[in-house]
């Protein structure tokens, strides 16, 4: 006996040893637990037996056996449980292992049912109570341990959370069937740590190691927990306060003194008292009891002070923290005590207090502060803002509250309250150079950060990983979704010691914890965030792991501590590191951080959950950056890894996007360069964005060394060499890349550049020289630094900013007014910083009387204007007076400051309301007023209000000032305000999201030039003119201009088509001369409606706006005539700006206007004419405005009529829908509205079909009522998916939209619905006010681009103009074809002109470059028909999109009738499987016609579209010009979608965006609705003919499987014919192969057969088991037949002829195939040589026969003489169509 307990306690020693290969332990885990309260409840229920019930006795005994068991030790308790528990003992009951082991034995097996919910009750109420023998009051650990081997009959959900939050560790062992799911909610998270499993109770004893091992140390981490916590705490009094009020605390320090455990070992006190210095009452080491406390308070005396004496408290503090809070004078900061600092001041200090209080908060220590006279004001600057008060006597229960709290609990800020979604896993260093009392103030660091986070399964998650020389998780971002538990277990997190590998543990956390299958939510577009807390310099490489996980979306986080090193945690951190990099040189300053950190995670959430929309107002502000010349000149040096080269190549790829690339306007070139540099493209070589795009992904690396002032020296000639014209000069810009210094001078080569005019921006990376990289620039603005490649496209917005923010403030008049913090909490230089960063983004503003003005405030508790909006009228004196002010000092009224300036933006006072008024709020503190109501009254007047906070500015406010996250910034240092010039300077100055310019026009000026006008007079309108001009982005495909002059007759002096570029329009301007005479308005009115024509360069036709601007300044000649040309323009769609000058009649200014106010202008002179076009440009850009104009669709609104809803906020709701519709172009063939309303019930408005035009739409919504009631989105969401379809008025083959807008969380749940809507097509928008659950939202929209958080009503009219545009915006809808069929049936009859053919080619190819191309993707075949059909290429013949483009190139058309019919019947051969069709793959097929006629055999028009719809192919039709609306309609099925008519050659040009976009909704995947992730519930037939092969794609959703099988009939073993866990497999002629997410939420499951025979023949099934219980399968039936003898154009079923007509068509085709062979025996002989193509096709020769037309041919084209084309014979694919040519003969 005593060697088997030898033995087993051997066991027992080895189980509880913990540790890892680095660190062997003096002591085993379970020696150190000296003390617990641990209760056994298990499962004895019947299914158990006899036999396992004893094995389980057996297992307690083993576990029990390894305890200390004693009264003061490890007590033990067990409770049975089956349908109802049994104490078997208590607590109390058994104090020595000599009572217990045998109380073990002799419990008895009670059957019965398993109630295990009712169990764990029982152990809250009778176990773990006082009376039963729970020490819980002495802080002992409470555990419980459940072992159960079933299912419970009872709830434990709750039941298992009562106990966890009783504070009992529930440990979970499940045996055998044990249910996993109740396990998991019995035990405490994370379960990888208190659950464990077994598989029978035979095995049970193998889990005594585990589970000793996870107790022991649970155990004592939890006793570490909970054993109390003392404080030091220090007490400063002012010795100045009076007799009274000294006395009262001293009496305040004996009560505390008193009532709370004060010693050596216990709480310490310091005391100390201050004046003009300081005098030291006694350290906190000077007294070790109680007693000697109270009299050395005894003997505290109050100091005599001198008169006046000053009180400097500001040099007391830095004395206090000097001499008080240092392990030498007693502190015990460094084990982890609480540091507490109580300011007791009866005046305000007479030195500046704010650096020494904030040195002091920074350490982490906790002030109080009490009042005894000072203001509030400044004891908010030195004290926690929680914890001041005013009066000494009342206040020792609260000051002992605080101090035997056991952290200072971390509040909920605002922005944290905001950023409320979002994935953060701590990565948190264990190594040994730690030790346990520096990781206890880590475990502390951790739970105040996670304390402030909103914690839940919908909103944050967190994740933990310990690390050291290995990586440990302990918790997953899906263990927790209970806040208070996850902090429990952060409180007993593990420590192990060992080395220090970061890099390992940032790999760890990549691979196996930002992951999908442990709860990561990054593919709903939740950020993903790392933050690192490490105290030394790492042993493995951490760069390139940090890189990684940077470039899997993880935005990183720094905090070093002690030994950390500097340069590792730049090289760990996203960009920028002012914002992600934190460093402490002790562990007692981690508290000091914990703000700090919290509010800049939190606020940097915010900001990259609005990035999407401020990347979007910084692509829309370039809009105003319309010309310039950029060269990127990238670093190729060998030292570059292909993975940073590809980074580079992506940065400049992201960068493009943002400007309009053209020959007229924005053009990239690109250098790279090593030893030498070498020209990859200039600027003129490319002129769009895609073949930019290609060029840059072509660029390859070569090596080499470093030769930075080398390469700049090259680039200078080179800007020169590319410059259009010498006297129009654009911005030049140069964006320098490189990796490392240069080993020759930049210096002079860079001053060079800068002299020449160019901007040079330089960024450096990884070992770049910052000293040269400021050489390069020349501006420490322009100069960037970043530590890898992949933070590139973290600066590109900051350059881009820059370089477009020189251009946004021109030409905009803005009131900007500053209100400047300029309290005592600032510090002088930081005051400075401030006034710069004013300077700065005035600097870049256009100042002047007309255009911005500026005023100043500043404000501390008094408010000061430094000067209003009208006093100065230049930037020198402004820039002057801001040099000149000086900082005011006291508290921060920050409310009272904006109620006071809200003035200031009215007419008296200096504002110009009518203009863009702005409000740039700087603070570094709390306000101590009230902001939000004077901030909301302020933005209600128009004024647009930003909030910069630095410091300790509280984001609550932020936000309440700023009204939204977009116009808030929360920075750490008055430094980073220079980050923000560029970014704040464009805001301002940004139109918000206002038309920037007009995009697309046919303008053309009708001048005034009567002999009134006189030169100068003239000059003004020309200026007039060219700035209307320059307000426009002009080009031949955007805005076109022309000018006629008039006075008694018209002259057109250039037309619309003339010039294509601004420069060539403004030279024109310049040189027009006026003519003279009288002024007939009308008749010049008249003349111009043919100037905007096709001929004269108008593009009505292409819906492009027409505008007509008239210039007069006087009453019109023939004003009698003036109404009838004005109807006819308006009638023509042409709109009519009446500008008038000094003398123009008003009246008739707005007859020509046709009554609309909003385009007649006047002024009195012609001086303020000049600056008219301000206004006028902007109301031309918004009526310009392209809009949903060429964009049919469907728009459903479902709107949430709860009763959270306030009735004015309804209304503003209803006005938001209403601004968003008007600007639509509503119609039975336009956009379609409906609106749905929901609460806890739906109630439809009104559906898609129901009104065709605006004012309908507009009055329905008007007299909508709210419901009322609670928000129930996805019960709606569900019921309006059927107004999305055709028998309800839906539209799916057009554009589907919904616009969900909603106040709260759903009480429902919403993820299903709404994937099962986007699933249909419909794209969602999803925007949430005030409490809406941004959670929820992600998962109506489905992507975060289209999701909008705003926090109240009011900010919807912000999103007004934003949303149309969303909404019409083509890019957010299907993007490419990815995976077709397509065949073009081309009309080549002689009708087409070779330029009308030409504009076929261009939509053709248009068409391909819209789609991706490849053999497994979109293939392309083509077809020409006229008289006969003939097929140019089949879809297997080119698989790229460059060979597909080439040949279309080659076309040349055949001329002949118009025989569709007939060429519709051919096509049908050339989609099977032979010419490279992929029907049986499911892939679509799509048939695209394009004609400009009348059909020639119109009676054979409908069998050959009815046999193409029967074979599955969808038909376009393309009509141009002359073809019948009627037959196209015919070919396409009646699908209205699939036809498309324009009425010339031109606009089909431009008619691809159009048809590809339906083409792409048309070839999506369609998705199953069902549980098993079919996509078709129906079993399709496929024949084919033996000895052939039939391949199968089985689509899936969102269905991954670990087995795939392919079998015969049910899928029974025996029916297998291949199946693999892999991705493929072959088994004889039966092939399997898997693609997981080939698109959209599709995976595919492609399965063949080879070699067919007849016995193939039968049902067969494709099957993904996911596991034993769960599997998803597709059903195919497969017929094999014999092969055909005959080829038939289409189906024998569909035909319709007779039995005599078939006959003579048999004889006729007979007798020509006969001729046909003979008489091409010649030419097939000449084309021997030819028989084989070539992989690309030869422009001129690949189709010779068909296209090479002769003179003669051109001459019938030309003449129009016949109708006949020539007789000429193909090499190409023409066999299968020659049935037809008796037709011709």
């Amino acid at each position: 006996m005593e060697g088997r307990r030898g033995l087993l306690l051997s066991l027992i020693m080895a189980a509880c040893f913990y540790g890892n290969a680095a660190q062997i332990m003096p002591q085993s885990e379970c020696a150190k637990v000296t003390v617990a309260d641990i209760v056994f409840l298990v499962d004895g229920s019947s299914s158990i037996g006899i036999d396992n019930f004893t094995l389980a006795r057996d297992f307690l005994k083993s576990v029990i056996t390894g305890l200390d068991i004693g009264p003061d030790k490890v007590r033990i308790g067990l409770a049975q449980y089956s349908d109802e528990p049994h104490q078997e003992f208590l607590l109390k009951d058994h104090m020595d292992k000599s009572s217990l082991l045998p109380a073990l034995d002799e419990f008895p097996y009670r059957t019965g049912n398993t109630a295990t919910g009712k169990a764990m009750d029982f152990l809250v109420k009778q176990y773990f109570t006082e009376e039963a023998g729970s020490r819980a009051k002495e802080r002992v650990p409470q555990i419980a341990v459940v072992i159960t081997n079933g299912d419970s009959a009872d709830d434990i959900v709750a039941p298992a959370k009562s106990l966890r939050q009783h504070g009992v560790i529930v440990f979970g062992i499940g045996v055998g069937q044990a249910n996993l799911m109740e396990l998991k909610a019995i035990a405490n998270r994370p379960s990888e740590r208190f659950l464990l499993t077994i598989d029978s109770y035979q095995a049970l004893q193998r889990l005594t190691e585990g589970l000793l091992q996870t107790l022991c140390i649970s155990v004592e981490d939890q006793r570490q927990a909970l054993e109390e916590k003392f404080a030091d705490i220090v007490f400063l009094v002012d010795s100045a306060v009076s007799v009274q009020e000294f006395q009262q605390i001293r009496t305040l320090l004996t009560r505390l003194v008193n009532q709370m455990n004060f010693g050596a070992s216990a709480y310490r006190l310091g005391l100390a008292q201050y004046a003009r210095d300081v005098r030291v009452e006694f350290l906190l080491k000077a007294h070790q009891t109680k007693e000697v406390y109270l009299s050395a308070i005894r003997l505290f005396r109050q100091r005599r002070l001198q008169p006046y004496e000053a009180r400097n408290l500001g040099s007391a503090l830095e004395y206090v923290y000097a001499n008080f809070f240092t392990s030498e004078a007693g502190s015990r900061a460094d084990q982890g005590y609480q540091q507490h600092l109580v300011i007791v001041t009866g005046k305000d200090s007479d030195d500046p207090v704010y650096r020494a209080s904030h040195l002091i908060k920074s350490s982490g220590i906790n002030v109080v502060g009490m009042s005894a006279g000072a203001s509030l004001s400044e004891l908010r600057i030195i004290a926690n803002p929680a914890y001041i008060y005013t009066g000494v006597i009342t206040i020792v229960p609260t000051l002992r509250a605080i101090f035997e709290a056991e952290k200072v609990e971390a509040t909920l800020t605002g922005d944290c309250k905001a950023a409320n979604v979002a994935d953060i896993v701590f990565i948190v260093d264990e190594s040994g150079s730690i030790g346990t009392a520096n990781f206890k103030m880590v475990r502390t660091f951790l739970h105040s950060i996670v304390s402030g986070l909103e914690i839940s399964w919908a909103k944050v998650r967190v994740g933990i990983v310990m690390y050291s020389n290995g990586a440990s998780p302990q918790v997953y971002l899906d263990s927790f979704d209970d806040k208070s538990e996850l902090l429990n277990f952060i409180k007993i997190l593990p420590y192990r010691g060992g080395g220090t590998n970061t890099g390992a543990a940032l790999n760890y956390a990549r691979d196996n914890v930002f992951i999908k299958a442990r709860g990561s939510r990054k593919e709903q577009g939740v950020q993903q965030v790392a933050v690192v807390i490490t105290d030394g310099k790492s042993q493995d490489d951490v760069s390139t792991a940090a890189a990684d996980l940077r470039r899997a979306g993880v935005t990183i986080y720094a905090i070093g501590v002690k030994e950390a090193n500097k340069a590792l945690l730049d090289q760990m951190a996203s960009y920028p590191h002012n914002k992600h990099v934190f460093n402490v040189d002790n562990f007692e300053k981690l508290k000091g951080l914990e703000l700090s950190l919290q509010k800049s995670l939190c606020h940097n959430i915010i900001q990259q959950a609005i990035s999407v929309s401020r990347r979007s107002s910084i692509k829309e502000g370039c809009v105003k950056t319309e010309e310039a010349d950029i060269f990127f000149l990238i670093d190729n040096s060998g030292s570059i890894f292909p993975t940073d080269f590809q980074d580079m190549k992506n940065f400049i790829t992201e960068f493009i996007h943002t400007f309009r690339i053209s020959p007229e306007h924005v053009r990239i070139g690109v250098v790279k360069y090593a030893d030498s540099p070498q020209l990859e493209f200039d600027l003129a070589r490319y002129s769009d964005t895609k073949s930019l795009e290609k060029a840059i992904e072509g660029i390859k690396q070569i090596g080499g060394g470093t030769k930075t002032g080398r390469a700049l020296e090259y680039m200078g000639p080179l800007f020169d060499r590319t410059v259009v014209t010498p006297d129009h000069k654009v911005p030049e810009y140069l964006v320098v890349i490189t990796d490392g210094k240069s080993s020759d001078q930049v210096k002079v080569p860079a001053e060079k550049l800068r002299a020449q005019g160019i901007i040079v921006y330089a960024i450096g990376v990884k070992s770049a020289d910052p000293d040269e990289l400021e050489k390069i620039s020349g501006n420490p603005k322009r100069t960037f630094f970043v530590n890898n490649f992949d933070a590139l496209r973290s600066i590109k917005d900051d350059i881009i900013t820059d370089i477009c923010s020189q251009d946004i403030c021109k030409d905009i008049p803005v009131d900007l007014l500053f209100l400047v913090d300029s309290s005592g909490s600032i510090d002088p230089e930081d005051y400075k910083t401030m006034k710069d960063f004013m300077k700065s983004v005035i600097s870049r503003s256009m100042i002047g009387r007309d255009e911005v003005h500026v005023g100043v405030m500043q404000f501390s508790s008094i408010q000061q204007l430094e000067f209003s909006f009208n006093r100065y009228y230049s930037k020198y004196e402004i820039l002057s007076a801001i040099d000149n002010m000086n900082q005011i000092g006291g508290g921060t009224e920050t409310g009272a400051a904006i109620t006071a300036l809200s003035q200031y933006f009215d007419p008296d006072q200096g504002g110009r309301p009518d203009m863009r008024q702005r409000l740039v709020v700087i603070t570094d503190g709390e306000s101590q007023d009230e902001v939000k109501a004077p901030a909301a009254a302020l933005r209600a007047k128009g004024v647009v209000v930003f909030a910069i906070g630095v410091m300790e500015a509280n984001t609550t406010q932020l936000l309440e000032i700023s009204g939204s996250p977009e116009r808030m910034y929360a920075e750490r240092d008055f430094d980073a305000l220079k980050d923000l010039e560029s970014h704040v300077a464009f805001e301002l100055c940004d139109p918000e999201r206002d038309c920037k310019r007009t995009e697309k026009a046919d303008i053309i000026f009708l001048v005034d030039g009567s002999t009134s006008i006189t030169l100068q007079k003239f000059r003004s309108m020309q200026k007039f003119m060219k700035s209307v001009v320059r307000e426009t982005t002009v080009g031949k495909e955007l805005t076109r201009f022309g000018v006629i002059l008039y006075s008694t007759n018209p002259q057109s002096i250039f037309t619309l088509k003339h010039y294509d570029s601004k420069r060539q329009v403004l030279k024109a301007i310049d040189a027009l001369k006026s003519p003279y005479g009288d002024t007939y308005t009308s008749r010049a009115l008249a003349y111009t409606l043919d100037y905007f024509n096709q001929d004269n360069g108008g593009r009505a036709a292409l819906r492009v706006p027409q505008i007509l601007m008239v210039i007069t300044d006087g009453d019109a000649t023939d004003r009698s005539s003036l109404v009838a040309p004005s109807v006819a323009l308006r009638d023509n769609g042409i709109s009519v700006f009446s500008i008038g000058v000094e003398g123009a009649n008003k009246t008739q200014l707005e007859v020509m206007a046709g009554g609309d106010k909003s385009k007649v202008f006047y002024v009195d002179n012609f001086e303020a004419l000049e600056y008219l076009y301000k206004t006028v440009t902007h109301v031309l850009c918004n009526s310009t405005k392209p809009v949903c104009k060429d964009i049919p669709g469907d728009l459903l609104f479902l709107v949430d009529s709860s009763g959270s809803i306030d009735p004015e906020e309804y209304k503003t709701m209803k006005d938001f829908m209403k601004s968003v519709i008007s600007r639509s172009m509503i119609g039975r063939d336009e956009v379609q509205v409906g609106v749905m309303q929901f609460s806890s019930f739906r109630k439809l408005e009104f559906p898609l079909d129901r009104y065709n035009s605006k004012d309908e739409i507009l009055s329905a919504i008007n007299n909508m009522r709210q419901i009322g009631g609670g928000s129930d989105i996805g019960a709606a969401i569900t019921a309006l998916s059927q107004y999305f379809d055709p028998d309800r008025g839906g539209r799916p083959d057009m554009r589907q939209r919904l616009v969900v807008i909603t106040d709260g969380e759903s009480q429902d749940e919403v993820k299903v619905p709404a994937a099962a809507l986007r699933a249909k097509g419909v794209v969602v928008f999803a925007i949430g006010v005030r409490e809406a659950n941004t959670t929820q939202l992600l998962e109506i929209s489905g992507s975060p681009e289209r999701m909008y958080a705003e926090r109240d009503f009011d900010a919807l009219k912000d999103l007004e103009s934003h949303l149309a545009l969303e909404l019409c915006d083509p890019e957010r809808d299907c993007k490419k074809t990815g995976k077709a069929d397509i065949i073009f049936l081309v009309d080549g009859s002689t009708s087409i002109t070779l330029q009308k053919f030409r504009s076929m080619q261009k939509f053709m190819k248009s068409v391909v470059s819209e789609t991706t191309v490849g053999k497994e993707l979109t293939r392309f075949g083509v077809f020409l028909y006229s008289t006969n059909p003939q097929s140019i290429f089949t879809l297997k013949q080119y698989d790229s999109k460059r060979q597909v483009l080439k040949a279309i190139d080659a076309l040349k058309s055949p001329f002949g009738d118009t025989y569709t019919g007939r060429a519709l019947a051919c096509t049908l051969d050339y989609f099977n499987q032979d010419n490279g069709g992929r029907a049986a793959l499911r892939v679509p097929q799509i048939l695209m016609v394009i004609t400009d006629g009348d059909v020639t055999d119109r009676s054979s028009l409908v069998e050959p579209s009815v046999a193409l719809r029967d074979n599955g192919i969808t038909v376009f039709s393309i009509g141009v010009e002359g073809a019948n609306k009627a037959q196209l309609e015919v070919m396409a099925g009646g699908d209205k979608s699939k036809v498309f008519y324009v009425d010339n050659f031109e606009a089909l040009e431009n008619l691809y965006k159009n048809v590809t976009h339906v083409l792409c909704n048309s070839t999506k995947p369609a998705l199953w609705d069902g549980n098993t992730g079919l996509i078709n519930a129906q079993t399709p037939i496929f024949t084919e003919k033996v000895g052939g092969k039939i391949t199968y794609a089985c689509s899936f959703l969102s269905f991954s499987g670990s087995r795939k099988i392919f079998c015969k009939e049910e899928c029974e073993e025996k029916d297998i014919l291949v199946e693999t866990t892999g991705d493929r497999a072959q088994r004889g002629r039966y092939g399997i192969r898997y693609e997981g997410e080939v698109y959209e939420s599709s995976s595919f499951l492609y399965v063949s057969i080879t070699n067919l025979t007849k016995s193939d023949s039968g049902r067969y099934r494709c099957r993904l088991d996911r596991n034993v219980s769960s599997s998803a399968h597709k059903d195919i039936e497969i017929r094999v037949e014999d092969a055909p003898t005959t080829c038939q154009p289409f189906p024998a079923s569909a035909s319709t002829l007779t039995t005599a007509a078939k006959a003579v068509q048999l004889y006729v085709r007979l007798t020509l195939v006969v001729i046909f062979i003979v008489s091409s025996a010649a030419v097939l002989i000449f084309f021997r040589r030819r028989a084989s193509k070539a992989e690309d096709p030869p422009v001129e020769a690949e189709y010779l026969n068909v296209t090479e037309a002769n003179p003669v041919h051109e001459e019938l084209r030309e003449d129009r003489q016949s109708r006949s084309p020539p007789v000429e014979m193909s090499a190409v694919h023409n066999l299968p169509c020659s049935q037809f040519a008796e037709d011709s003969v």
